[in-house]
């Protein structure tokens, strides 16, 4: 039968999709490359990201944020050419009509930008680390937009990325669960193998069928929050001290027993940490003592702590300038 097999077909195309990178089907300005947000200005590239610390602590962002809240947006230049140029950034409503398709002509093409501007900073020259500091008041579809003006030549170059904040997380994930579900009971039905299964098995065998279909989907851990305070001070140059990292999900349940390792440097050097800082003691609730840290410069450092429990791996980067 030809309508089954183009049902298998189109649900072996729905799977593949479910399970591409994110970058596979990113938005806007700004790009997913495995562990690492870039945004595009032009032939410009930065890593961008965006933390709510008074929310989620150090947990990185590419566009979309969970919550209305103080929010801070970090490009660090991978093309020096960028820390010559004066930098501006707006952040508007999006009222395009376009959502996660408006482009920077749509953008051009709205009557009064000013009105629909609820952040903007004047452009501005910053060396390293262009940093923004924004506290969203409300939830809602928004578009970010960077321009970098050339010294020589005046041509400003953008880039545009629409977000939303209040961001569920969920994606596509619906379209292709409903999708797959549709798919493979139509298939089941036309070939004649539903009737006949369900012939020789109770009524309650249907909720069977279907729990095992989204089983998989189901199943996924939780993502957690790591802070840190330093007992032996606020971090010296050039000074070895320790640190305590706390540990817990997003619900707030303490992490303990779990395998914590870390790493970092300074993205913009290219380069790791001077020494190899390691957890020595877990003491209780949550907390574990890292010793061994010490940063040789001034500048913008990212540490990155790993956590594996039974549940997986997470991989959460702190921001630090120093």
């Amino acid at each position: 039968m030809i309508v089954p097999r183009i049902a298998r077909h189109c649900l072996y195309f729905c799977i593949l999709a479910a399970f591409l990178p994110q970058h596979a089907i990113a938005h806007g300005g700004v790009v997913d490359e495995g562990d690492l947000c870039v945004i595009k200005v032009n032939y410009l590239r930065a890593h961008f990201k965006i933390y709510q610390p008074g929310v989620s602590g150090h947990k990185q962002y590419c566009e979309d944020l969970p919550v209305a809240a103080e929010s801070v947006f970090v490009m660090e230049y991978q093309h020096d050419s960028l820390s010559e140029m004066a930098i501006d950034f707006r952040i508007i409503r999006d009222v395009t009509g376009k959502g996660r398709f408006a482009r920077i002509e749509d953008v051009a093409q709205i009557g009064d930008l000013q009105s629909a501007t609820v952040y903007y900073q004047p452009a501005v020259i910053e060396p390293d680390v262009y940093t923004i500091n924004y506290a969203f008041k409300e939830e809602g579809d928004f578009i970010g937009i960077v321009s970098a003006a050339h010294p020589e030549t005046g041509k400003v170059y953008e880039a545009v990325f629409p977000f939303e904040v209040g961001f569920t997380g969920l994606g596509y994930w619906p379209f292709f669960i409903g999708l797959l579900v549709v798919i493979q009971l139509q298939y089941l039905l036309m070939s004649g193998r539903l009737k006949r299964w369900f012939g020789r098995r109770s009524p309650s065998a249907m909720g069977l069928v279907l729990g095992l279909l989204l089983f998989p989907l189901a199943s996924y851990a939780d993502d957690l929050v790591v802070t840190y305070t330093t007992p032996d001070g606020d971090p010296q140059i050039n000074r070895m001290h320790s640190w305590i990292l706390h540990i817990e999900t997003d619900a707030g349940v303490e992490v303990e027993g779990a395998k914590v390792e870390v790493d970092g440097g300074m993205p913009k050097h290219n380069h790791g940490l001077p020494t190899k800082p390691r957890v020595t003691e877990e003491l209780g609730g949550g907390d574990y003592k890292l010793d061994g840290v010490r940063f040789h410069m001034s500048g913008y450092w990212e540490i990155v702590v790993r956590v594996t429990t039974d549940s997986g791996t997470s991989i959460v980067t702190i921001p630090l300038q120093l």
